[in-house]
């Protein structure tokens, strides 16, 4: 995982974490809702350090009151940044000031060796 993505991935914590607070929930409280069996995931969801998985979307908004659009939207803006710029025309990057990171892909001219004719 690159650093940008970790930051990003911090940030869609944050923003979890701000919303389980303002409608007064603990991590306690949230984990005993969405019936965890460890309460220290929501922590480390929310700290960045664990990603929530996308079949928690629907639960996670429902116990934090969004709508499940609101979380899923925000879950791309966040952990899926390419597919959110598709969708919406706006580039996550740049709007949180951070660099693109570099494809993961191996492309014709970087391969060593001659090329095919």
């Amino acid at each position: 995982m690159s650093n940008t993505a970790r930051i990003m991935r911090k940030r869609f914590g944050a923003w979890l974490k701000e919303a389980r607070e303002q409608v007064g929930l603990t991590q306690l409280d949230l984990a005993a809702l969405l019936d965890y069996a460890y309460p220290t995931t929501i922590s480390q969801i929310e700290r960045g350090a664990a990603a929530l998985p996308p079949g928690e979307l629907h639960r996670w908004a429902e116990a934090i009151r969004l709508t499940p659009k609101k979380v899923a939207e925000t879950y791309l803006y966040y952990t899926e940044p390419f597919l959110y710029a598709a969708l919406h025309g706006k580039d996550p990057y740049a709007l949180e000031k951070l660099p693109r990171p570099e494809p993961v892909l191996m492309r014709r001219s970087s391969r060593t060796g001659p090329k095919p004719s």
